[in-house]
């Protein structure tokens, strides 16, 4: 057994105080100052594209400091006040640099593509990644493991539709009507669906609209002897919607290119919407009123109709209308529709800090950062 005396035990009386007070390994002011996580959970892993058209894999920056933002590029406030923030940030790190970096990451896929991110950040100075995704499932997936709620009624973001995406329309005898987007999964000899059955099962079950051919049932309507459901395919040709008179749907092989719709015998067929949106060259986005195409490059909205793309011609003259933007119309209904929290990550990436809305202090977000680096 060893004996202390009065000198040694004074000496680890000391040494405790200091590790207690932090002042060991850490630096002298280690309290948080925003809302930390009590048991901090993993921060999920994803990879996307930032604004050189490069991979970014979250887990690459295992050992740093990470913050990671929300935000779109369009919106009208909150975005661009936490953008500026994260700038101030940027540019005080100083000899903390090394260890930190920051990631932003759109909630408006659709318009903020590596493209116009690759723009928008030279014209605002901004050096960090801004990423993206082309895979509307692929950046959704991102915003459902991080806990991120996207108000698409008041931000207005968009989603780029998944590639060979295939449509199920109806035409019901009041002439309502309604359609739902499949994606084709590729399977041998280009068919995205082996059959018929399946794709119509596959569509109105995704929908969870109840589906009954044989019965003549889709949802709460049910042929009767006035009416019936006739089968229409989508004439890509013709852009118009052709009654397939053949009985045999089982021999119809459901390509990217099958756009199929049961119609009322009794409805008028032009009230169904189009197999396709936007004449094939884009895709709509809003609804009702406010529904407008975004175009494929090298595609422009005609004046007066929005809803259609048709290709930018050389000879093509642009005229000023009265129409009104659907898209500006909504402009001034932005809000905070999504979740504002920034969250800054720790060395073994877990969610340790986060700064909800607007209204914090970039000074206290910047000092909570040095204080993880120095963990």
């Amino acid at each position: 057994m060893f004996g202390l005396n009065g000198q040694s035990l004074n000496s680890i009386l000391i040494t405790l105080v200091l590790l207690f007070s932090g002042c060991i390994g850490g630096n002298d002011n280690s309290m948080i100052l925003g809302t930390e996580y009590k048991d901090p959970p993993p921060a999920p892993d994803f990879t996307l594209k930032n604004q050189d058209g490069e991979l970014v894999r979250f887990a690459d920056y295992e050992g740093m400091v990470i913050v990671v933002a929300f935000i779109y590029t369009t919106c009208p406030d909150v975005c661009l006040i936490i953008s500026a923030n994260l700038d101030y940030v940027d540019d005080n790190l100083e000899e903390y640099a090394k260890d930190v970096v920051i990631l932003s990451i759109t909630i408006d896929p659709a318009r903020d593509t590596v493209e116009h991110l690759s723009e928008w950040t030279e014209r605002m100075g901004y050096e960090w990644d801004h990423l993206t995704h082309e895979s509307a499932s692929t950046i959704e997936d991102v915003w459902n493991t991080w806990n991120v709620v996207v108000d698409d009624e008041h931000i207005a973001n968009s989603l780029p539709p998944e590639d060979e995406m295939i449509r199920f329309g109806v035409l019901n005898p009041d002439n309502s009507s309604f359609k739902i987007d499949n994606k084709c999964w590729n399977l041998p000899d280009d068919k995205c669906y082996l059959d018929f059955e399946d794709f119509a099962n596959s569509s109105f079950e995704k929908a969870d609209i109840s589906y009954d051919i044989e019965e003549g049932k889709i949802g709460d309507w049910e042929a009767n002897e006035t009416w019936s459901w006739e089968l229409h395919n989508w004439d890509m040709g013709n852009e118009s919607w052709v009654k397939i008179n053949s009985q045999n749907f089982t021999s119809l092989v459901i390509t990217k290119n099958t756009n199929l719709a049961w119609v009322a015998s009794n409805a008028n067929i032009s009230n169904l919407p189009p197999g396709v949106d936007c004449n094939g060259f884009g895709w709509i986005m809003g609804t009702g009123s406010s529904s407008h195409c975004m175009c494929d490059e090298g595609y422009e909205r005609p004046d007066g109709n929005w809803l259609s793309c048709t290709i930018i011609s050389d000879d093509d003259v642009s005229n000023t209308t009265q129409e009104v933007d659907p898209h500006a119309a909504t402009l001034g209904d932005y809000e905070i529709g999504h979740s504002t929290s920034t969250y800054i990550i720790d060395k073994n990436m877990n969610k340790r800090v986060s700064y909800s809305g607007i209204h914090w202090d970039v000074d206290e977000f910047l000092e909570d950062i040095i204080t993880l680096t120095n963990e």
